[in-house]
């Protein structure tokens, strides 16, 4: 086919210059982008997958870094299976951020947002929900599936994230010291 002049036959996102990953001592940098990398406290909660460093990748990492350097919260959206939380995963691994996970459905309740039931000798215990667990000891909280949640689900979400404040049933009140929700005290 022929070119338009002046077009070099690449996408936009080719034409970008691909970014490097680099691990300061005590900071990552990808492409332009900078954040402080953490010392875990937990380092099993710290994902540890396979991932190939393509160039589309690491231009995404690049501006994910940039949104989490800013203290912005990262809403990823695309198809089934396009890679969303394995770049979440690539990110908190290389920053070695500890990751709670929910997976949410159209069965979640906001009280099972708050607690999750569990089996123990044969007994249901109700103990702290993934999102309780990443406010209290400071992880990144990775939503999953967030659009098949009822409405009053999403809805507590949405005022959690833009106040940065949830009061539990059990008198629990978390509050944000700043607007990024992995933030909260510990």
């Amino acid at each position: 086919l022929p070119r338009r002049p002046g077009h070099s036959g690449r996408t936009p996102l080719e034409e970008l210059q691909t970014p490097s990953i680099r691990r300061e001592p005590a900071a990552l940098v990808i492409g332009r982008a900078r954040a402080e990398v953490f010392e875990p406290a937990d380092p099993t909660l710290v994902p540890d997958i396979v991932f190939f460093d393509i160039p589309q990748h690491l231009v995404y990492l690049e501006a994910m870094l940039c949104d989490y350097a800013l203290g912005e919260h990262l809403l990823l959206v695309g198809n089934q299976g396009v890679g969303k939380n394995k770049l979440a995963d690539r990110l908190l691994e290389l920053l070695g951020r500890e990751r709670e996970y929910i997976q949410l459905h159209r069965d979640t309740t906001v009280s099972t947002l708050t607690l999750s039931p569990s089996l123990r000798a044969g007994r249901v215990v109700w103990e702290d929900s993934p999102l309780v667990r990443a406010m209290t000891y400071g992880r990144v909280l990775v939503v999953d599936e967030a659009d098949k949640a009822p409405p009053e689900v999403v809805c507590v979400l949405k005022a959690l994230l833009e106040d940065g404040e949830i009061l539990l049933a059990d008198g629990r009140r978390f509050v944000s010291s700043r607007s990024r929700f992995f933030s909260f005290p510990r």
